[in-house]
């Protein structure tokens, strides 16, 4: 879980910070007074797209990236993993799936109902 919750702060932690410094730009100081008349609503969607498009963007390019970078940029090297199965009870163990997509080897464990 703490992958998970990492995974979601770092990134819109960094999307902030790029919102804040784009925000610092000297060309858009004259456009300040028009952008402030917006108010709080247009900064907290810009900010938000800015974040998404920071998570996406790290996403895409996570499996070419060695492990310090994607702690730095994502919060964890690794992705989370939340071990629920249909019925949502916790999950244990490991899953081993083939190339083809057929499954070779599976430990996990499921409670009995």
């Amino acid at each position: 879980m703490l992958t998970s919750i990492l995974r979601t702060v770092v990134p819109a932690l960094w999307g902030s910070f790029i919102a804040w410094a784009i925000s610092l730009l000297p060309i858009l100081e004259p456009h300040r007074e028009a952008l402030l008349e917006y108010g709080t609503p247009l900064s907290a969607v810009v900010a938000a797209v800015i974040i998404a498009a920071w998570y996406a963007f790290w996403r895409w390019l996570e499996p070419k990236l060695p492990d310090w970078l994607k702690r730095a940029a994502l919060g964890s090297a690794k992705t989370p993993s939340y071990g629920k199965h249909e019925a949502g009870a916790p999950v244990t163990g490991n899953i081993t799936v083939a190339e083809n997509g057929q499954i070779v080897h599976d430990s996990r464990e499921r409670p009995t109902n």
